[in-house]
């Protein structure tokens, strides 16, 4: 991702400047959630953080890695899902479009007199497929349904998946989550007969759906490193206001431990994933973006 791809004009980077809470968040979808033995993921958070974001570079990720489809491996198959048909169009438009044609342009790629040269992903597209807003065809058979569950998820029955991404997922019926997952049956990846399984959003109450999800996982925060003691300290905790003691202002956080005022983006490059139920007894991995 950090080699490839751009965003908003400058460099994807994830690491060293306080962004290791989706570094690691990253590297456990892209890495162990191949893994037979993987839980669904799923992530709460605050609006505005980057989660669509994280998940059209993923999505780079397995369709241009070279991983998949690559004559060894079978392809890789990818559902991205909103709750309507509007914001699926939106996100393909804006947010995967740019992803593609904004990549970087490798050496590697000899671009012929009069053709326009192609970025890093454009060259990954399949030639002659046909593309549209909610499909996109690369090499290798990998390909990406960005889709509408509706309300029932009728419209990607029949469908099979590895990946299934659910993006804005407070606003998904759990029927079509439901029938959703019934994609997955024939996964070439993730756990035998559930693939793959990312679900973000933002809450709006609880009892809901989203709720019930996110109380079966590990509800993994993130504890930041503190520079001096060497422990690591929660910079949020639910159901209280403490973080306002130790977020003192700009950067600043203050250690819970020792009281040593440090940069958090810094202390962040530092911290770690905390469960806060154990994840041999979840349903889930959960992560906790404030």
């Amino acid at each position: 991702c950090e080699k490839y791809l751009t965003l908003d004009g400058k460099p994807f980077k994830i690491n060293k400047n306080g962004y290791k809470p989706f570094a690691d968040i990253y590297r456990y979808i892209g890495i162990k959630a191949l893994e037979k033995d993987s839980l669904p993921v799923i992530m709460l958070k605050s609006r505005q953080v980057g989660a669509t974001t994280m998940a059209s570079a993923l999505e780079m990720y397995f369709m241009g890695c070279g991983l998949f489809g690559n004559g060894k491996n079978p392809p890789i198959r990818i559902i991205h899902a909103f709750p309507q048909l509007d914001l699926s169009f939106a996100y393909s438009k804006t947010k995967l479009a740019n992803m593609i044609s904004s990549s970087v342009m490798p050496d590697t790629i000899t671009v012929q007199k009069g053709q326009k040269p192609k970025s890093y992903m454009e060259s990954f597209l399949m030639p002659g497929a046909p593309n549209s807003l909610q499909f996109k065809e690369f090499l290798g058979g990998n390909h990406i349904w960005i889709e509408s569950l509706g309300l029932d998820g009728n419209r990607i029955r029949g469908r099979t998946a590895d990946i299934l991404f659910c993006d804005e997922i407070q606003d998904m019926p759990a029927a079509a989550l439901g029938n959703s997952t019934k994609t997955l049956n024939k996964a070439q990846y993730g756990a035998t007969g559930s693939g793959i399984q990312v679900y973000f959003g933002t809450p709006k109450q609880r009892g809901s759906t989203f709720w019930d999800m996110w109380n079966t996982s590990s509800q993994q925060f993130y504890h930041l490193g503190c520079e001096k003691c060497k422990k690591h300290f929660p910079l949020y905790t639910p159901g209280t206001n403490d973080w306002e003691d130790i977020w003192l202002y700009g950067f600043i956080v203050r250690c819970t431990f020792c009281g040593f005022e440090q940069d958090k983006r810094e202390a962040a490059e530092r911290g770690k994933w905390v469960p806060s139920k154990d994840p041999a007894d979840a349903k889930m991995i959960g992560f906790h973006i404030n």
